[in-house]
């Protein structure tokens, strides 16, 4: 089976990358509103109808880099509200944007992209490809503000089988690294950004030990989750409120809010693996659980996505599908995810990726 680059809601499926692929810009246009671009065998009616959420209450958008067969979005703005200087499309709508990275179709190199989406029936798409170019050649933006504030990362090696990642932040054209300065730090990781400009992120230190950070007004600050090491996929919203994920002495995977410094655990009911991955500003959080041990023994066979409010808890899942997961959710509701097609298994391929929007419908 070949190797996959992504870092897919804290399942690592593999990190390879030969290919460093320069920027561009260019727009896709007008497309319907359910849509499999690229490659991407078309589908049926009938058969688009068994990929949507058990939910009635979406209209779906699939988002994919064109020409590429993965696609793995990881986080969208807080709330779409400023129409882009670079807009064409004759309309104010403002612009849903979702950062991500997308795979080559040897699953060798990832590069990162930026999309934004206007509408749903019909949807306007443009995409940018980003990549630090003090980078390496796999890399993936994480967060986006509404100011158009990018975090990212990107992979740099290994140290004792420890993958290193750097971080960056990236404000108009200019990347800046995102560098703590905290004794044995090798690593920084999977950073996010509120719409105050403050940065939260992963790092490690040289006994192979994670911890979490905030980047405030200029002031780099360790933290941890008592008796756990942070994991990958952290988002802040305007309160400061932080969620992510975090490995307990067993090795087992938990998500958590972080308001102040209280923390509170997150755990879907019966689950063995949860990861908490987006909240917005009213503290709805979305992430992936794996109700099974076989999900975890397989990388994600029937990961499920899940969406908890006001201590609800609702699952979230592309019928059919290898594995659902959600990575982010904007202060409309609007959700964005990722799922996992069935051919896994198969002796001579990967499971392929691929990102959807999932809007409210009044």
């Amino acid at each position: 089976m070949k190797n996959h680059v992504f870092k897919n809601s804290g399942i690592v499926l593999g990190l390879l990358g030969t290919v460093l692929i320069a920027s561009s810009s260019f727009a896709q246009g007008l497309m319907p509103a359910v849509k499999f671009p690229g490659a991407r065998k078309a589908l049926t009616k009938a058969q688009a109808s068994t990929r949507m959420s058990n939910s009635p209450t979406y209209t779906y958008t699939l988002i994919g880099y064109p020409g590429a067969l993965d696609t793995q979005g990881v986080g969208i703005n807080p709330d779409a509200l400023v129409r882009d200087s670079d807009d064409q499309s004759g309309t104010a709508t403002p612009a849903i944007k979702v950062v991500g990275a997308w795979s080559s179709s040897d699953g060798e190199s990832q590069t990162g992209f930026l999309a934004r989406v206007r509408g749903t029936n019909p949807v306007h798409e443009t995409y940018d490809l980003l990549n630090d170019p003090q980078g390496s050649q796999v890399q993936q933006p994480y967060s986006i503000n509404d100011f158009g504030q990018i975090v990212g990362d990107y992979y740099v090696g290994d140290i004792g089988g420890a993958y290193i990642f750097h971080s960056y932040e990236l404000d108009g054209d200019t990347f800046t690294p995102l560098n703590v300065p905290f004794a044995g730090a090798v690593s920084t990781f999977s950073p996010a950004i509120n719409n105050a400009g403050e940065i939260v992120g992963g790092w490690t230190d040289s006994a192979g030990n994670s911890h979490g950070y905030t980047l405030i007004g200029g002031k780099y600050t360790s933290f941890d989750y008592p008796g756990g090491q942070i994991q990958l996929y952290l988002s802040v919203n305007s309160e400061g409120h932080i969620v992510g994920s975090y490995a307990d002495a067993s090795g087992n995977v938990h998500g958590f809010l972080r308001r102040g410094n209280t923390f509170t655990s997150i755990d879907f009911p019966g689950a063995v693996y949860t990861a908490s991955t987006g909240i917005n500003d009213a503290d709805e959080i979305v992430g992936s659980y794996c109700p099974t041990a076989q999900c975890l023994q397989t990388g994600g066979e029937g990961l499920q996505g899940f969406i908890l409010k006001n201590g609800v808890y609702t699952t979230f899942t592309i019928p059919g599908e290898y594995g659902t997961a959600l990575a982010s959710i904007n202060n409309k509701g609007v959700l964005m995810g990722n799922y996992y097609d069935s051919d896994v298994n198969a002796a001579d391929t990967a499971n392929h990726v691929y990102t959807f929007l999932a809007t409210p419908t009044p």
